[in-house]
């Protein structure tokens, strides 16, 4: 099973995605926790250089340095893992170059779509969007650590970025649930991992 997280900025993915890894692990699951970017030896300098505040990139090239760790990221990591049955969890995916490089950068989608499609990406079984609003996920970023590249852009890019992910969810309805971000963290993990239970009965 390939699930994958996504949200804004300090929308509590990190936090979910330990609770749900340690509950799987309790349960002899094989369970691989991997994120986006950096999982890769050669995706963690593309990190690097993505997320540093001193960095001068454009758009473009924003996009295509996150294209190059997602390719890696799937032949490494992801791919060979979904062969052996295990459960992936990513700590976003290609709906965030959506989001922030369509949305927030204000790239043509349409293109970035067909990028996706023509590097063949495998598609998660099901994505969940932590929806909180932006004022509150910046503060919390601000709390827990400098603020790298994204972080630091203005309000209203993170905006473009929330709305864009709303319309991707709106398009990807059966596979995207959206979940309150500002729920306690007990009452967020308890509504994801319904989900997530219900579909592994199913056999999705």
């Amino acid at each position: 099973m390939f699930i994958t997280l996504e949200g804004i900025e300090g929308s509590g993915k990190s936090t979910l995605i330990k609770n749900i890894n340690s509950y799987f692990l309790g349960l002899n699951k094989k369970i691989i926790i991997t994120r986006e970017p950096g999982a890769t030896l050669i995706g963690q300098k593309i990190r690097d250089l993505l997320l540093s505040p001193e960095s001068e990139i454009s758009s473009k090239t924003e996009l295509l340095l996150m294209l190059a760790d997602r390719e890696q990221h799937i032949n490494k990591l992801i791919v060979p893992n979904l062969k052996l049955n295990n459960i992936v969890i990513s700590d976003r995916y290609f709906d965030s170059t959506i989001a922030y490089q369509g949305g927030g950068r204000g790239l043509d989608t349409s293109m970035i779509k067909m990028l996706i499609s023509s590097l063949q990406m495998p598609i998660p079984d099901l994505t969940f969007l932590i929806d909180i609003p932006v004022k509150v996920g910046l503060l919390r970023a601000k709390k827990r650590s400098h603020l790298d590249r994204f972080e630091n852009e203005e309000i209203q890019f993170h905006e473009r970025v929330k709305s864009s992910y709303y319309k991707i969810a709106k398009e990807n309805s059966q596979r995207i649930k959206i979940i309150n971000g500002e729920q306690t963290e007990e009452k967020l993990f308890e509504d994801v991992l319904k989900i997530i239970n219900s579909n592994l009965k199913n056999g999705e």
